[in-house]
């Protein structure tokens, strides 16, 4: 059984994709990332205090799924494949297979948000 400690710092987060997004564009960027060769980038105004399990993605309206956390990074620049555009800034990285789930209803937001 894990200790309060462990729960507290393994939470879990929302984040929410722009709804101009087509959801089979956003799986192109998923299926790149399926092998966990490459990882997704979502760029938030400020890290999780520590760094998630798991990160839950809320689309048009509905938590629809999951990936692995790979980690956080503070002050980073790189150029997106998918869009070719540029960004720096922190983000929360994603990487391995899509966990789909029965969608659960939830009203998009901006950053992140804890979620147990």
């Amino acid at each position: 059984m894990r200790s309060l400690i462990e729960t507290l710092e393994k939470r879990n987060v929302i984040i929410t994709l722009p709804s101009k997004i087509e959801w089979s564009d956003y799986e192109k960027e998923l299926d790149a990332v399926k092998d966990e060769s490459q990882v997704m980038n979502f760029k938030v105004p400020f890290l999780p205090k520590h760094k998630p399990e798991k990160v839950y993605v809320c689309y048009r309206g509905n938590i629809v799924g999951w990936m692995k956390c790979c980690g956080t990074v503070d002050g980073k620049s790189f150029d997106c494949t998918a869009t070719n555009k540029h960004w720096e800034g922190k983000f929360i990285q994603r990487t391995g297979e899509f966990h789909k789930i029965e969608p659960i209803p939830m009203k998009g937001f901006r950053g992140f948000r804890y979620f147990e």
